[in-house]
């Protein structure tokens, strides 16, 4: 069952949903939560001729050699320029915390997609007990350059109850992830 705006600022008057910064009224939507851009966007960075050609997906090391493939770069005050058809990463300005009874799937927001501004490839899906910012796979798949700026509302979260206790808990690379410094 989808939460409405009163059982999310219930859950989170309780404790059970933290946002941290704490989310504001103009944030709430019917069913969901703005979220909004942080501070950095990572760019994947041009191979070295020395690198192979693919990157191998079922390779044991590919979570702890992820960082060495991007370049980190700070949002300027004036926006970060996103071309048509460019991929960066970025990350939630909030740090969201789930209990295991709630879940949550993280969608884009109606206004930019109708510029072909997404924030995720594949997977919306937030799960119990997640902590952390969430990363957001941001595409402009339209055909005009757009600004993301620091603290726009870039996306939304809907969340649901989860109908019983889950047996297996959260094992994730991105458990507790943060944006780099």
């Amino acid at each position: 069952m989808i939460l409405s705006d009163r059982s999310i600022i219930r859950e989170i008057e309780i404790g059970n949903i933290i946002f941290d910064p704490p989310v504001t009224e103009m944030d709430f939507s019917p069913s969901s939560v703005d979220v909004h851009l942080g501070e950095i966007v990572q760019i994947f960075k041009k191979p070295h001729p020395a690198i192979p050609k693919y990157v191998d997906l079922s390779h044991p090391e590919i979570h702890s050699s992820f960082s060495e493939l991007l370049e980190t770069i700070d949002i300027p005050d004036a926006g970060y320029p996103l071309e048509s058809q460019q991929f960066v990463l970025s990350y939630t300005k909030e740090k969201i915390t789930l209990p295991s009874h709630i879940c949550a799937r993280l969608e884009g927001r109606s206004t930019n997609a109708r510029f072909g501004i997404s924030i995720h490839s594949t997977a919306p899906t937030v799960h119990p007990t997640f902590t952390g910012v969430l990363v957001l796979e941001i595409t402009n798949s339209g055909g005009l350059p757009c600004l993301l700026k620091k603290g726009m509302a870039i996306g939304q979260m809907i969340f649901e109850y989860v109908d019983s206790p889950p047996i297996k808990t959260l094992r994730s690379a991105w458990q507790g992830q943060r944006p780099p410094k």
